[in-house]
């Protein structure tokens, strides 16, 4: 089983993941890629979307958006969310690489870190393949990571968050296989216990990443280190790729 198709694991961490700040932030962050896309956008995809906050997001702003992840609990959690707003929107419970849409979209996005999963690099190639041929004509794939560049760059040993509820979260990240793997340690305490997850994924940067959505089929690629076009350098704490068909 892959460490992101681990429903319990969600579970555990999902207050220190997902927390009420981090809808109102998603909210804002439609806006801003919409922005970024500056072209008519009707239908969006968002790929690996997690508990909704940016489908939620889009669906505010009256867009007809398809969010596709693979962890039922994560699934769960956005379709309540959905509900209790009487908001439109479709949910997806599919591994992306299986995932075969009806219709194409304006707009494909893959936000919060979340490319770089699969285990096989040939397969993190596959899945914009995959979004390049969803997409209609002209439109746009937005994804929104951290870089190789900045992993290096910001890198600790350990690092320590604490919680408003108590918790605390220690972190112990790594670069390895040559620098191309982000694996992670997380030790969540709560209530006196301990809870552990390891983690690890590709990590690509900008020049990688841009040659990989090329080699899907994109003709242009736009590299900005925030969802605002601030420039991608060593301040930037995002690593945004902006692909066009």
């Amino acid at each position: 089983m892959a460490w992101f198709d681990n429903n319990e694991m969600w579970e555990i961490f999902y207050d220190c993941m997902f927390d009420r700040e981090s809808f109102v932030v998603a909210n804002q962050q439609c806006q801003q890629i919409l922005d970024l896309v500056n072209q008519p956008v009707t239908s969006v995809l968002d790929m690996a979307c997690g508990p909704g906050r940016h489908v939620l997001g889009f669906s505010r702003l009256n867009k007809q958006v398809t969010g596709v992840d693979l962890s039922g609990y994560l699934l769960n959690q956005a379709a309540n969310l959905i509900d209790q707003e009487q908001l439109n929107a479709n949910l997806v419970h599919s591994d992306l690489l299986a995932y075969q849409p009806e219709l194409k979209f304006d707009l494909i996005t893959n936000l919060f870190t979340s490319f770089g999963y699969y285990a096989e690099p040939a397969d993190n190639q596959q899945l914009l393949n995959h979004a390049f041929n969803w997409l209609n004509q002209n439109g746009v794939l937005v994804i929104d990571t951290f870089g190789k560049e900045q992993a290096a760059h910001a890198i600790e040993p350990v690092h320590c968050t604490e919680y408003d509820n108590g918790d605390l979260r220690f972190e112990r990240p790594l670069l390895v296989d040559n620098m191309r793997v982000y694996s992670n340690e997380w030790i969540l305490v709560r209530d006196n216990q301990a809870h552990r997850w390891e983690y690890e994924h590709f990590v690509y940067s900008a020049e990688e990443l841009t040659q990989m959505l090329h080699q899907a089929g994109f003709k242009s690629v736009e590299i900005y280190g925030s969802l605002s076009k601030d420039d991608y350098d060593l301040a930037a704490e995002r690593l945004v790729a902006v692909a066009r068909k």
